[in-house]
């Protein structure tokens, strides 16, 4: 019974966010790295090695010139106490979700509607927050991975091994971002 009821969750989820999304609009642009002034992360906090490796990153990102926020999703009812501790971002948890896994907090909300030069998702796996949130960003320029989930809402995608690691997608988001030009 609980699988079934999980399954309309998702395809009511789902039907939720096909709908904004096809009344959902953006102002587009390439934008590389250098060039960037505000940073978006989405991602998934998997453990406390995908926590460290993102916020590694941000510190690495964030600059005199640059702002870098980072969102994870934690997928329990607790945050952990090493994302406590380290004050590196925000994290929520299904706490903060409606019952189809929706956002109901503020937090969600204002990170959704913020205007990012690049939106960068490093969710390697289907989450569905983790979905809406990039689906309507309205970021200039998404990334994130190219897997069987994906969404079109992504202007660039990477193709990645199913089985890399977090550290590998980054390394690969970061050379690719900073090889174009604008």
């Amino acid at each position: 019974m609980a699988g079934v009821i999980e399954n309309i969750k998702r395809r009511f989820g789902d039907w939720i966010l096909n709908r904004q999304l096809k009344k959902f609009s953006r102002h587009k642009k390439l934008v590389n790295l250098d060039e960037a002034v505000q940073i978006g992360i989405v991602y998934k906090v998997n453990s406390e090695k995908v926590f460290n490796a993102i916020k590694d990153l941000t510190k690495a990102l964030t600059s005199t010139k640059k702002q870098v926020l980072a969102i994870g999703f934690v997928d329990r009812n607790d945050i952990p106490n090493y994302c406590v501790a380290a004050n590196a971002g925000y994290y929520f948890s299904r706490k903060d979700l409606n019952w189809y896994g929706g956002p109901k907090n503020d937090y969600i909300k204002t990170f959704i509607d913020k205007e990012f030069d690049i939106l960068i998702d490093l969710t390697l796996e289907n989450v569905y927050i983790n979905r809406y949130i990039t689906g309507l960003s309205k970021s200039k320029f998404k990334v994130g991975p190219e897997l069987e989930f994906t969404q079109p809402a992504l202007d660039m995608m990477i193709k990645m091994d199913k089985d890399a690691m977090e550290e590998e997608y980054i390394l690969q988001i970061l050379h690719y971002l900073r090889m174009f030009k604008s």
